[in-house]
């Protein structure tokens, strides 16, 4: 695998440093799985086992103020959501729990950009309020919250904040239902530095980025909730199965990166191409009412001796 993916990032002493160019050379410096893997997200915020003190503690990080209360206890919703997950789908997947509040969550990680993004958010959202839904003739239409939280590792909105909640307000700002919540976080945007965490939000946002690159945990960790995630995600402590699959969402993962990437530039060529192949094409057509010579004007906009007659067929000319 030979993916060119080069950024820097900050190790565990918060220097700045390259990532690894290769899936080779990633796998022979992981000391940590990346947390935003399907297998591996899954597992370090496992609603269902001890590692729902991590989720708990992220989640209420990204929607203080947003929620009535803090989120006590939660486990999973519908199992069939977190079981037999695809390896290899890396665009999105989804972790499903429900809170002792009976609040519903659906905590979303998108990795490729996704147009349309927060209409998607939308309406999944809209599908969970569906389903409360109860035939009869006395339904009071009573529901319980849903709540979304998108992580997502592109940027979607134009200015430099990297969280957005939102909820159903009056123009004014205040709340008129809690029914949908959702909160949107841009990983790329945020920067903070290892010696300037200070916050939960802080922390988790951190690790979701950056653990993937540090070779220790640092000692920002000690004592937190987060202190977890790193015995979790540790390569050397992970069945050869479950390293095995990682490996390949990994795999997938960076050729997801490439096949975009090489999407977008070839957008970008092909656009590029059409606005100068237009721009000749418009000076074609005036050296022509001019009367300038085929030669010069071939010469000159680098167009065809044929495109330049079919143009001057189009302003009937013989």
């Amino acid at each position: 695998m030979g993916n060119n993916i080069e950024t820097e990032t900050k190790n565990g002493h918060g220097e700045m440093i390259s990532e690894a160019k290769t899936f080779e050379e990633f796998k022979g410096a992981g000391v940590f799985a990346d947390l935003l893997l399907d297998r591996t997200f899954k597992k370090a915020f496992n609603p269902d086992s001890q590692n729902k003190v991590c989720l708990i503690a992220l989640l209420n990080a990204v929607l203080e103020g947003e929620i009535a209360s803090p989120i006590v206890d939660v486990q999973s919703r519908d199992k069939e959501y977190n079981d037999g997950s695809n390896e290899n789908r890396t665009s999105v997947f989804d972790l499903h729990c429900i809170d002792s509040e009976r609040r519903r969550f659906i905590i979303e990680v998108q990795i490729l950009f996704q147009e349309n993004i927060v209409n998607r958010a939308i309406y999944y959202a809209s599908q969970t309020i569906i389903a409360q839904g109860e035939r009869g003739q006395k339904y009071n239409y009573e529901l319980s919250p849903v709540v979304t939280v998108v992580f997502m590792e592109f940027n979607v909105f134009a200015d430099d904040r990297y969280i957005r909640r939102a909820k159903l307000r009056e123009i004014n700002g205040s709340c008129i239902s809690d029914a949908l919540n959702f909160a949107f976080v841009e990983l790329p945007k945020f920067n903070k530095p290892l010696d300037e965490l200070e916050t939960t939000l802080d922390k988790g946002l951190y690790a979701l980025k950056n653990m993937k690159n540090m070779t220790q945990m640092p000692k920002q960790y000690v004592n937190t909730v987060f202190e977890l995630l790193f015995s979790t995600a540790k390569l050397a402590k992970l069945s050869k199965e479950e390293q095995k699959m990682i490996d390949e969402a990994q795999k997938a993962k960076w050729d997801n990166y490439a096949i975009h990437k090489a999407a977008v530039d070839s957008g970008l060529q092909q656009g590029l191409e059409q606005g100068r192949n237009q721009r000749n094409c418009e000076i074609a057509k005036k050296m022509l009412l001019k009367n300038k010579p085929i030669e010069e004007i071939t010469e000159f906009t680098e167009l065809s001796e044929a495109d330049v007659l079919a143009i001057k067929a189009t302003l009937g000319q013989s």
